[in-house]
């Protein structure tokens, strides 16, 4: 049920999760609803897929009830972000006491390394950065039908030259993983090499905590590995024998080992967000125990 590569330049190709049911007024009274926020706890939007294509305004209302402050977006197209200009998104999520600090997307320049093609990636750049948010991210890996070490190397360069424009519009560029980039190549993983060929000060890497457990097993030491690298983080929990993601403190993630070493924002990791794939409950009740699971966590210290 991963969300793989659906990011296209401007544009989002249809996810390969499986979507549970709309949530119906009844069932929206049980959300978990909080007035303020002690944690900055952040929300990967795509947790709520099903929610925004039909509703986003209502949508947003829903997540800033349960407590959230920070967001992550995805699908921005059309110089849109769910349909509306980024200076709007980013009042109508200042009105509602939230603000986007990440956008994740996809750039068109690993196939086509053109001028247009990063004029594109510019555009982006300057659209996310008047939406109010710090970070973007490539959200998918673009390399996962690469075969040879030479093609890895060369993506790695594309990641620092997008890393560097980014600065040149007050952005962090971060890259996040799924599961191909750790299918060895000429006996490499390509993710390990990602992280020793780029420039740190120019790249980051936003480790998803549950597809690195399902594929390596060894979240945690890849965080100890290559400290100050990974400065977002998705939290998430999976069975780690099925490999399917579960409600938080069901499944095999030791979120108390990740948080361990990062107990200040100034130990390296700035942002984490929560996204939540798979669901035993309607996707805004089990969002909304997301957030109540690790504003409760005493592990959680911000």
């Amino acid at each position: 049920m991963n969300r793989r590569h659906f990011f296209r330049q401007s544009g989002v190709i249809a996810g390969t999760a499986v979507i549970a049911g709309a949530a119906t007024p009844a069932s929206l009274a049980s959300v978990p609803q909080h007035n303020e926020a002690k944690k900055q706890i952040g929300l990967q939007l795509y947790s709520l897929r099903d929610d925004m294509r039909k509703d986003p305004d209502g949508t947003l209302k829903a997540v800033a009830g349960m407590g959230y402050q920070l967001l992550e977006s995805y699908g921005y197209r059309d110089r849109q972000y769910f349909g509306k200009t980024p200076s709007d998104f980013k009042k109508q999520l200042a009105d509602l006491g939230m603000k986007m600090t990440s956008s994740h997307t996809g750039f068109n320049v690993y196939a086509s390394d053109t001028d247009a093609a990063w004029d594109a990636v510019k555009q982006n750049m300057e659209d996310t950065r008047m939406a109010g948010a710090k970070w973007i991210v490539q959200a998918g890996y673009p390399g996962s039908r690469y075969t040879r070490l030479d093609e890895v190397k060369k993506l790695a360069a594309t990641f620092n030259r997008i890393g560097e424009l980014a600065k040149t519009f007050g952005l962090n560029f971060a890259y996040h993983n799924h599961t191909d980039e750790f299918n060895a190549i000429e006996r490499q993983i390509p993710y390990q090499k990602y992280i020793e060929l780029t420039d740190k000060e120019l790249v980051t890497f936003q480790m998803d905590i549950g597809h690195v457990a399902n594929v390596m097993g060894d979240y945690v030491g890849y965080l100890i590995k290559y400290p100050g690298r990974f400065r977002t983080l998705h939290i998430r929990d999976t069975d780690l024998t099925t490999k399917a993601p579960t409600e938080f403190g069901e499944g095999d993630v030791r979120l108390n080992e990740v948080f361990a070493l990062f107990p200040t924002p100034g130990s390296g990791l700035e942002d984490y967000f929560v996204e939540q794939e798979g669901y035993k409950y309607e996707p805004r009740i089990s969002v909304g125990k997301c957030y109540e699971y690790l504003d409760k966590a005493g592990f959680v210290k911000w």
